[in-house]
Order: structure tokens, then C-alpha cells, then sequence
């Protein structure tokens, strides 16, 4: 039985309009910017470990101490942590750059392992081979009595605090010394955390703190030793030649660091600080107070995208803080795919711009 005309000719219009679309979806599918490949720059997670002093005395016996730290490492393949040694860890980072992050203030080990997954995922953005240890230490509350009177609570609590980070520098003194440099190695922190590595550099270079020495410390540069410290929470002159940590600056080749004179959370330092000073994570550091060591400065005002937030996230979200980290820490720029997931965002090489080291900013008390 033989077709209509009729129906032969709906029959063509039909396969004529699908023909039609599927040319123009071919089509479309050839304008479609292609993604960019993680592969060109190898935009793969670092090697985690995680290093706790939670169970190593705070403030004395910190030498029989270091023998109560804890060593785990990620085994991405069984999303798990393993229990290691300090020579597991010393085999491991022994070829690879190594940054190591010190958490802020109030967290426990829970809220310490969350803000150590936010800078992981984000320095997956940095190429190359890398190993990041996260540096757990006791940073929760102390003082929990009744809130009688609050400010006072706080203020006991933050001081505390502070001598706690102060002696958890003599910890990374003590592992940094037996660290290889072989590779790039960076001690970053944020607030609190930034007081702890810069203590530690303190004692690497030849610093005394709290009536103590560091055997293994020596006032020189230590090749490929570089710090990062993010809203620093400690006096905006403590690293100034004849202040309390001037030793710092000696022992690194580059020190990076962010202020935000926004910082709703540091504008009250002056309340808190045993010395009624600013932060150096309010102000900024005034770079030709460095002496010898101004050159080393490097460092960002962070207020146009951090607002007047103190917290690490935000931070995090900073194309331009994260590629001057991969730089300093990877010597290696923000990879292509890097910033937001699955955009191919290609980062601008001007977002890398230092500010001027001669650069006196505002509220710096001279």
C-alpha cells in the first residue's frame, strides 16, 4: 500500500527539522569554550598530614614534650587517616615542597581539621607535587566559668591563649630543624596560629623567648625557608629590630604577610594586648623599621576583598593572597584552572603585585 502524497511530504518536513537541530546543536557544541585542563599544570591536592601538640605539655618540659607529638597521615585512596612516625613524616616531606599551617584561636580538634580541609581544597590550586602539614594545637577555650562578667572571661582566655601559641613555636623550632630544605619550605599560620610560627622562626634564628634557647638556632638565612602570615594577631612592632621576636625576619629568606585595617576583630587589640599596641595584622608592618632585613617583606592589604572580616575563609577566597602563596611556598603561579571549581578562570598576572615595602600604613604607631 503506497504512501499519500499527503503524508510523504509531513514525513520529509519532520526529518528535514531534526536534521536542522542537530546540526545546530553540533554546532553550538563547536563554539563551546572548551574547559581548561587541570592536566596542563597538574592541579592536584597536596600530600596532607596532620601534626597534633594537643597531648605535649603547653608551657614547660617542651623538649621531653616533642616526643608526645602525634603524626597522621591522609590516605586519599581509603578516605582515611593512618597513624605515622616523626621519621614516616621526615622520609615523606624529605624531596617535596612542604608547607606547613598553624590553625587561629578556639578551635578544638574538630574545628581544627575544618579549617585544615578549607586550605587543602584551596591549595589544590597550586601546581606541581606538594605536601602540607596541618599543625593542630590546643587552641580551645580554657576559661569556661559562668559568663559573671564576659569581657574579663575573654580577655583571660585570649591571653592565654597567646603564651600557649607562643610556646608551641619552640615545638616548630624543633621539627622545622629537622625538616629538609632541600625544596621550598613555608611555616604559614593565621592569627594566633601566624604567633606560633613566627615564634618558631624566632628560635631558628638565634631568638630567646620566655627564658629559653633553642640549641639548633642560628642567626642566619636558612635556604628555602619562607613564612606566610595571614591577619596576624600579635603587636604591630614585635618583629622590629630590639623587639620581642626580631630574630624571625633573620632565619627566612621571605616573609609574606596580609593586614586589613577593616578588621573588626583585630581593631580591638589594643584592649588585649599586654602591651596596649596594635596588631601587625591591623597596621602593617613599616618595612623600613626591618632594617637588613626589609628586603624580605612581602606584603598585602587585604581590606577590598576581606571587608571587615578577621576569618581565614574569605581569605581563602583571594585569587590574588592564594597566588602569591603557590608562588612563595610552590614557586609556581595559581594554576589556570584555579580560583572558582570549573570556570577556567585564568588569573591575571598583575593580581600579583606587591604592595611597596616603604609603604607606612594607616594607624601605624612609628
Amino acid at each position: 500500500m503506497s504512501r499519500s502524497p499527503t503524508l510523504m511530504k509531513l514525513q520529509m518536513i519532520v526529518v528535514g527539522w531534526l536534521l536542522s537541530v542537530l546540526g545546530c546543536l553540533a554546532f553550538a557544541e563547536e563554539l563551546r569554550p572548551s574547559p581548561v585542563a587541570c592536566g596542563v599544570c597538574d592541579c592536584s591536592p597536596p600530600e596532607l598530614w596532620v601534626i597534633s601538640s594537643r597531648c605535649a605539655p603547653k608551657c614547660q618540659g617542651l623538649d621531653e614534650g616533642f616526643a608526645r607529638l602525634s603524626y597522621s597521615r591522609y590516605d586519599a585512596s581509603r578516605c582515611r587517616f593512618t597513624t605515622e612516625s616523626l621519621e614516616s613524616f621526615l622520609a615523606a616531606q624529605a624531596n617535596i615542597p612542604t608547607i606547613l599551617y598553624a590553625h587561629g584561636n578556639s578551635l578544638d580538634a574538630e574545628a581544627a581539621l575544618e579549617s585544615c580541609w578549607k586550605v587543602y581544597h584551596r591549595l589544590t590550586d597550586c601546581p606541581g607535587p606538594k605536601l602540607m602539614v596541618m599543625w593542630s594545637w590546643p587552641a580551645e577555650m580554657v576559661y569556661k566559668r559562668p559568663l559573671i562578667r564576659p569581657v574579663k572571661l575573654a580577655r583571660e582566655n585570649i591571653r592565654t591563649k597567646y603564651v600557649y601559641a607562643e610556646h608551641q613555636g619552640y615545638y616548630i623550632a624543633k621539627l622545622t630543624s629537622l625538616m629538609s630544605t632541600a625544596q621550598p619550605l613555608t611555616l604559614s599560620g593565621h592569627s594566633f596560629g601566624g604567633v606560633a610560627v613566627i615564634c618558631g622562626l624566632h628560635y631558628l634564628g638565634g631568638g630567646q623567648l620566655n627564658g629559653r634557647n633553642f640549641s639548633e638556632g642560628y642567626a642566619a638565612v636558612r635556604p628555602n625557608l619562607r613564612a606566610s602570615i595571614i591577619s596576624g594577631a600579635m603587636d604591630c612592632d614585635h618583629l622590629y629590630p630590639g623587639h620581642r621576636y626580631e630574630s624571625a625576619l633573620v632565619a627566612v629568606e621571605k616573609l609574606h604577610t596580609t593586614f586589613n585595617t577593616n578588621d573588626a576583630t583585630l581593631r580591638r587589640w589594643p584592649t588585649l594586648s599586654f602591651r596596649g599596641q596594635e596588631a601587625v595584622g591591623y597596621t602593617g608592618i613599616c618595612a623600613a623599621r626591618l632594617g637588613e632585613n626589609e628586603h624580605k617583606l612581602i606584603q598585602q592589604n587585604m581590606t577590598p576583598e576581606v571587608g571587615r572580616s578577621h576569618y581565614l575563609k574569605p581569605h581563602l577566597a583571594s585569587d590574588r593572597m592564594v597566588a602569591t602563596i603557590c608562588e612563595i611556598a610552590f614557586e609556581r603561579p595559581l594554576c589556570p584552572c584555579g580560583g572558582k571549581p570549573g570556570t577556567g578562570m585564568r588569573v591575571d598576572p598583575s593580581m600579583l603585585l606587591e604592595v611597596p615595602a616603604q609603604t607606612v600604613f594607616p594607624g601605624l604607631a612609628l
